[in-house]
């Protein structure tokens, strides 16, 4: 009866450490990806909650405004037609509005308060009026 030859010892041992040492690393490369796509994340997570507390200050301004005498008078004297006691009306007449006058201009991208809030000489300057 033949025997097999065994291998020697170290050969024995080197292989489960080279085994192990391969998952160790594979562990760890999958931890590293995976904090460095966490990080990417909380990057993105945090430029939008800056953008969202942007936007919550802009509402908070535009609904004081609409709080506002100030608002409350612009209304009556534009859309209403008031005037206060001692003041005349003065009704100027115009060349006939085309369609495209009476729409009012929407800027691409805004979001729908700046559109609703923007006046026409604003936008020519790129500023929304309060």
């Amino acid at each position: 009866m033949s025997r097999l030859p065994h291998p020697p010892l170290p050969t024995l041992l080197l292989v489960p450490a080279i085994l192990i040492a391969g998952y160790l690393a594979f562990t760890s490369g999958r931890y590293v990806v995976h904090n460095y796509q966490l990080n990417g994340d909380e990057q993105r997570l945090r430029a939008e909650i800056r953008e969202l507390d942007r936007d919550r200050e802009q509402l908070g301004a535009i609904h004081d405004y609409l709080e506002s005498d100030e608002y409350v008078e612009d209304v009556a004297r534009r859309v209403l037609g008031l005037v206060r006691p001692g003041e005349t009306l003065v009704v100027v007449s115009g060349a006939e509005a085309t369609p495209g006058d009476t729409q009012a201009a929407v800027t691409p991208g805004a979001r729908w308060w700046e559109n609703l809030f923007t006046r026409p000489e604003a936008m020519a300057s790129g500023t929304p009026a309060p």
